[in-house]
């Protein structure tokens, strides 16, 4: 299908647009300073492993044709006026998204591009600054914007066996001890940022007696703790938002949408996760029944009802979609606010409480963390 030059410049219109439109969010603590974080930035972690199928969306570089499908949602992305890049070394897909970042043709300054170290590949200091440098090879970048710890810890499996060189981090050493793990990782972390490696650090799925650690460590504090943030994970994270804020450390929103194309009916063979949400809650968080409603009130798709609303919380998010009519409504939720009651029936839903839902983005009751297989248990290397 060829595309009319009215098209292509409607298009290019809409980028420039959504660009100059796009609000950010200021990065605080271990961050460059004036350094900011676009609102909304494209996941780029998917778990399809089919590439004859559009959902679940196969970002996986080892299964063929799927890399290239990498590649050119992130490049899309930034042609259509996006800026920030969420990737992670566990992902399994650096040098496509490096390859897109660079077939896209804006410039890498204007480019926002975060990544994560663990927790497929080891934690602890020198393990963390080996993976820095692998990160900024397979991107081929000279920098990233952000460094997060992917998670507050990590464990070697049959598919990831590979063990820590760090005794506080190694499993099998006598010295094993989580919280020095962790602190040990840190301090890499802040190595890397003072390197200029990252312009900022941050932290992932860290709960608060993680972030409690590095304040008692007398260490700098991250900028950004993200975690899975969405209509049935929300209410259930207002102390952790709380004592984010209080601390300076931006909340980040991934999974905004709570991955719905995890949602559809395929073999399990087509996907590393399959996953629906049980009742009362809907199987798929778009087909919610009330958030449909706002979305007709407003003449926007739930989505980006959702989008708004995690914006007007002060929260930035990573929706993925390789799919440009969604990057383009994605990134265009900013034009419209909410009522006060709509607010309060998006902070309303059921949570998604483990003993419901076994599933890695459940909300663990108490101070727990999820223990049950992790995606990346599941990717294959």
């Amino acid at each position: 299908g060829h595309i009319s030059m009215a098209a292509l410049s409607y298009v290019l219109l809409l980028a420039a647009a959504a660009h100059a439109a796009m609000p950010s969010f200021p990065l605080q603590n271990s961050a460059a300073p004036g350094l900011t974080y676009p609102a909304v930035g494209l996941g780029t972690g998917g778990y399809g492993l089919d590439t004859k199928m559009t959902y679940p969306e196969c970002w996986i570089d080892e299964i063929p044709g799927c890399g290239e499908r990498a590649a050119n949602a992130t490049k899309t992305w930034l042609q259509l006026g996006g800026r920030r890049v969420d990737n992670a070394d566990s992902y399994f897909n650096q040098p496509f998204i490096g390859q897109g970042i660079r077939a896209s043709g804006v410039p890498r300054e204007q480019i926002f591009i975060t990544s994560k170290v663990g927790p497929s590949n080891p934690l602890g200091y020198n393990d963390t600054l080996s993976q820095m440098a692998q990160i900024k090879s397979r991107l081929q970048v000279a920098y990233v914007d952000l460094l997060l710890v992917h998670w507050p810890t990590y464990s070697p499996s049959a598919l990831s066996p590979v063990e820590s060189t760090d005794p506080y981090c190694n499993h099998k050493s006598k010295q094993f001890n989580e919280t020095q793990c962790r602190l040990s990782t840190w301090h890499a972390m802040v190595k890397i940022f003072q390197a200029g490696d990252a312009r900022a650090i941050g932290v992932s799925n860290y709960r608060i007696s993680d972030l409690q650690e590095i304040i008692d460590a007398g260490l700098p504090l991250p900028a950004v703790n993200q975690c899975p943030f969405h209509i049935h994970r929300s209410s259930a994270q207002q102390a952790l938002r709380d004592f984010c804020k209080q601390h300076n450390i931006l909340f980040n929103s991934y999974s905004p949408l709570g991955i719905p194309d995890l949602t559809v009916d395929v073999p399990k063979s087509a996907s590393l996760l399959l996953h629906k949400f049980p009742a009362p809650m809907t199987a798929n968080t778009l087909d919610e029944p009330a958030l449909k409603a706002i979305a007709a009130a407003h003449n926007k798709s739930p989505a980006q009802i959702t989008l708004n609303w995690i914006y007007s919380l002060g929260i930035p998010s990573n929706p993925r979609s390789s799919n440009a009519a969604h990057m383009i409504e994605n990134m265009n939720v900013f034009d419209f606010t909410l009522t006060p009651a709509e607010m309060a029936t998006m902070m309303g839903f059921p949570q998604d409480y483990c003993d419901l839902d076994n599933w890695y983005e459940c909300v663990p009751r108490g101070n727990a963390t999820f223990t049950g297989l992790q995606p990346w248990e599941l990717a294959r290397r």
